[in-house]
């Protein structure tokens, strides 16, 4: 089966529309039908069935637009991978990223490759990572960058450099934030986490803090946190990543985490089909360094300021 075939099921399949296919195409209706009729014949199976002036995708067809998707995608990344081997690379990166990873990855990637691949174009997906996940699988990203994301046969996964935890808390009072350690009890604090099953809260519930938790209000948005945490509505625990920005401008106050292991690690997430190719290479490569050298900063960060 040829790619231009697929193409051209993929835009009738889509339109539900043999002639608003035609017409998109500039090809004549019938040799467009004669197309399908020929892809039917060859894979033995129905694609489409008409519905009064539509056409709806039969069982078979609907199975074959995911493929064709997927093959389509593949198509075009492999000419654009070539091609970047008798020049500098070009074409556009999809980098999947979450709201804990955003801040941290996305300016980086961002200044790196404008002064070193001026050709390749970034385009940035945020979301929870599930929803970055399924876009991963489907191969609409290709690189992302999540904490703790779940394993699956068809992705690569890559640890980054661990980063320091922080109870985070608003705007500095006299007093400040206490130093916490393993220690240090903190049934007194309201703490602001996302609902079961998160990862973030599994991690914690799973550290020594587990039992100390006093969850006294679930939000499942770090924007939504932050902006509670800074309003005086109660505290949480967040990597360095995550919290920053917001805590050099003077909007919320952080201490570190001295000796409590909380398993919430940074990976670098690419699906096993693309993993190899240069463009995904390079970008993880920034990845890493940049990465490295926030965890670098983060020993000397202080919250005092």
């Amino acid at each position: 089966m040829e790619l231009r075939s697929l193409r051209y099921f993929v835009y009738i399949a889509e339109a539900r529309s043999f002639s608003q296919a035609a017409v998109h195409l500039r090809i004549a209706q019938p040799a467009l039908s004669r197309q399908v009729s020929k892809m039917e014949a060859e894979l033995g199976v129905q694609l489409f069935v008409r519905t009064g002036r539509r056409l709806e995708l039969t069982d078979a067809g609907r199975r074959l637009l995911v493929r064709a998707h997927s093959l389509l995608r593949q198509a075009s990344a492999t000419v654009e991978e070539v091609r970047t081997y008798g020049s500098g690379l070009s074409g556009t990166i999809a980098v999947g990223v979450s709201p804990a990873t955003c801040e941290a990855v996305a300016p980086v990637l961002l200044r790196e490759c404008a002064a070193r691949y001026p050709q390749m174009k970034l385009r940035f997906v945020e979301g929870f990572s599930s929803l970055v996940l399924d876009q991963l699988l489907n191969q609409e990203l290709n690189l992302c960058i999540l904490h703790n994301p779940s394993e699956h046969k068809a992705l690569d996964i890559t640890p980054l450099e661990p980063e320091s935890m922080y109870l985070v808390g608003p705007p500095k009072d006299s007093e400040g934030l206490p130093p916490v350690d393993e220690e240090t009890q903190l049934e007194g604090l309201p703490i602001i986490l996302p609902r079961a099953p998160h990862g973030l809260r599994f991690a914690l519930e799973q550290s020594r803090l587990g039992r100390q938790l006093n969850v006294a209000l679930e939000v499942d948005g770090l924007i939504t946190t932050k902006a509670l945490i800074e309003a005086g509505g109660g505290y949480t625990i967040l990597p360095y990543s995550a919290i920053f920005r917001q805590v050099r401008a003077g909007q919320l106050t952080a201490q570190r985490l001295q000796n409590i292991e909380i398993a919430w690690r940074m990976c670098l997430v690419s699906h096993v089909e693309t993993q190899a190719t240069r463009s995904v290479q390079v970008l993880a490569e920034i990845v890493k360094n940049g990465i490295r050298k926030m965890v670098d900063s983060s020993q000397t960060f202080s919250t005092e300021s």
